[in-house]
């Protein structure tokens, strides 16, 4: 998903379903974009699968065919994925450093990497360069 799909799906996430005038309303409030644009953005996420559209009523209900999780997962893994193995650890902690997290969220994530900490090694190889080089 685009940066702006994700603005679309983030509504339709919150509300649970929503038709396009709702999310037309809140996206002018929030961007400058037109109309049309945010109709398109909708049409967009119906063709790759993100969103499915209850034509049985006009106006149309959109409702997400991908969980919030789900969808978080698969961006955060797609990112990681491009990343060196040795510059995984610094990209964390640029997003720690630079989000909003609760006090409990902060919490689990101490926990997260105690256990991980028990199985790291001391050092993370490079896997930029084929192996055979």
């Amino acid at each position: 998903m685009t940066k702006a799909e994700w603005q679309v799906m983030r509504i339709i996430w919150t509300l649970g379903q929503a038709t396009s005038k709702e999310v037309i309303d809140i996206l002018e409030k929030k961007t400058s974009w037109k109309t049309a644009t945010i109709k398109t953005l909708i049409i967009r996420l119906q063709k790759k699968n993100f969103l499915t559209a209850d034509e049985s009523s006009r106006p149309y209900i959109y409702k997400p065919l991908i969980e919030e999780t789900d969808a978080i997962h698969q961006s955060v893994n797609n990112l990681f994925d491009s990343l060196c193995c040795m510059k995984k650890g610094n990209a964390i902690g640029d997003i720690i450093e630079n989000s909003a997290i609760s006090k409990g969220d902060i919490d689990d994530l101490i926990s997260i990497l105690q256990d991980k900490k028990k199985e790291a090694p001391d050092e993370v190889e490079c896997d930029c360069l084929e192996a055979n080089l």
